[in-house]
């Protein structure tokens, strides 16, 4: 479903990633953990070129992508294989929960509007928020916010759901909300791609889990892999911060 082969990104003179080379199969949930600044959310970015890459190539779908020779359509094809959930929502402030997730199905679905309408009904049923479609953004709680903006993502029928971070703006009582919608699409063998400070949440989520510091992949392997047998130094340290329960949801 995505591959990405020897990616690079700087900035100016600040390496940020270095030769990232990641495989996702579908319907895998893959999380990607590490310290800040390590590159997670670039490498995310990047998968969708809202981040260039200086080089490397990408392959989601039936696109492929090389950041040496591109075209502008080549970038738009590869938009369409995704959808991306920010850390801040990223909402249309004047539309309603439901206009929010009907916008790209009337653009670009080019459905009539009962269709979309429908169907975004449907999205918000199933992220719990149905008497919520005609509620504006700035009278939903960040986790709502957060599910409509997931509700969003899902409408388009994306290859992926790229998710950056997306509990790390809410309050802590927030936080098993967003991640009990996100669980419950992971069970329906979504492919998704989730960078998250939330521990106990990759292991019991993940199908694999990916270490990153430094701009490298530094571990990668299966939940009880990373966290009950690291065999790197590194990850070793990283996980020695966290004192996470075995669960977060139920």
């Amino acid at each position: 479903m995505i591959k990405v082969t020897n990616l690079h990104k700087t900035f100016n003179d600040l390496v940020v990633l270095q030769g990232i080379d990641i495989e996702v199969k579908r319907g895998e949930v893959v999380a990607i953990i590490g310290p800040s600044g390590s590159g997670k959310s670039t490498l995310l970015r990047c998968l969708n070129f809202l981040e260039i890459p200086d080089q490397g190539v990408i392959e989601i779908g039936e696109v492929t992508i090389d950041a040496k020779q591109y075209t502008q359509k080549e970038v738009h094809q590869l938009r369409q294989q995704t959808a991306m959930v920010f850390q801040n929502y990223n909402l249309f402030k004047n539309k309603t929960a439901l206009q929010n997730i009907t916008e790209s199905l009337l653009i670009t679905k080019k459905m009539k509007q009962g269709e979309a309408n429908q169907t975004g009904e449907a999205l918000l049923e199933q992220v719990g928020l149905s008497e919520k479609a005609g509620s504006y953004p700035i009278t939903l709680s960040g986790g709502q916010q957060q599910r409509v903006a997931i509700a969003r993502a899902l409408a388009v029928s994306p290859h992926a759901i790229l998710l950056d971070e997306p509990t790390s703006a809410l309050d802590p009582e927030l936080v098993a909300e967003v991640l009990q919608v996100i669980k419950a699409i992971a069970e329906k063998k979504t492919t998704m791609v989730i960078v998250t400070h939330e521990m106990a949440f990759a292991r019991q989520v993940a199908d694999k889990v990916i270490f990153m510091a430094d701009g490298k992949i530094v571990e990668q392997g299966a939940p009880a892999d990373i966290f009950d047998r690291p065999s790197n130094e590194r990850t070793k340290r990283f996980l020695q911060q966290f004192s996470a329960p075995e669960s977060v949801i139920s």
